[in-house]
């Protein structure tokens, strides 16, 4: 089971929801067991392209759809996955499914941290915002995310560099308000937040920001955001060298007081901001 099986799977549970068709009604739809049906929605197995058109013709799924699953499910045995960035269903979904999340970031703060001041500002300012409409959209399915830290059994993880924190996105008041979000946030029990100091020069993450998903249902995932695309690795060899920089960063990072530390001298240099 990889991520195109599991995307593939959960497309299709999508549109039997959307008919409220379970996997009985679907199988007899099809005249094909119930057992095969559980199987291709899980991702455990891979229809031959006679009985997926059959499936996605049942479905009503037509057009550009039809042929984006139809090749989605002949590239399944292809490991990771490249998708566009405003795609975020396949992200969405991950973190849905975790366990564990860790984290690095150079230069701004993570989705799952960010207040919609921040959100907001920080699209403006990178230039590629789009209309005020779809900018209040792009904002609210950033901050809906971030219900998975209410979760205990979820673990977080986050490193920031120390760039992160004095990058003023929005200026003094918008940075104090997120300023104090990491510090709300770090008082949970299932979220640590460490920085990474710039006195360290190079560190075990220079190469970039990333973010490790570890599940109970599938092998771990990382993804790796860029301006327009979205990378997923999980090739074995791939987890654990983002494995071996998390193991870096936990030994060169400052621990988590020295971090809260920190982070409470810039809210006071943002608020001495705010009010000169």
């Amino acid at each position: 089971m990889n991520i195109r099986s599991r995307q593939l799977g959960e497309r299709l549970l999508q549109r039997m929801a959307e008919k409220h068709w379970g996997v009985r009604e679907m199988s007899r739809k099809l005249e094909m067991s119930a057992q095969w049906v559980s199987s291709v929605t899980r991702g455990l197995t891979r229809p031959d392209p006679a009985r997926l058109a059959r499936f996605l013709t049942t479905l009503e799924i037509r057009g550009a759809e039809y042929r984006e699953l139809m090749a989605m499910a002949d590239e399944m045995r292809k490991p990771g996955l490249l998708e566009r960035s405003e795609d975020i269903r396949t992200l969405v979904s991950h973190e849905e499914h975790a366990t564990a999340i860790s984290a690095f970031q150079a230069n701004v703060v993570p989705g799952l941290l960010q207040t919609g001041d921040y959100a907001r500002n920080l699209a403006i300012e990178i230039g590629n915002q789009p209309e005020p409409d779809k900018l209040d959209e792009q904002v609210f399915a950033r901050l809906s995310r971030q219900a998975i830290l209410t979760r205990p059994s979820v673990r977080f993880r986050f490193f920031l560099h120390e760039f992160v924190l004095r990058l003023p996105v929005g200026g003094p008041r918008v940075m104090g308000g997120q300023l104090r979000q990491l510090v709300r946030l770090s008082a949970q029990q299932n979220v640590t937040i460490r920085i990474v100091p710039a006195s360290l020069g190079g560190h075990p993450a220079s190469a970039g920001h990333f973010q490790l998903m570890e599940s109970d249902t599938y092998q771990p995932v990382v993804c790796i955001e860029s301006e327009s695309t979205s990378l997923y690795l999980e090739e074995s060899r791939e987890i654990e060298a983002y494995l071996g920089v998390l193991r870096g960063l936990e030994s060169r990072a400052l621990d988590e007081a020295n971090s809260e530390e920190l982070i409470a001298d810039l809210i006071g240099e943002a608020d001495a901001g705010s009010m000169a």
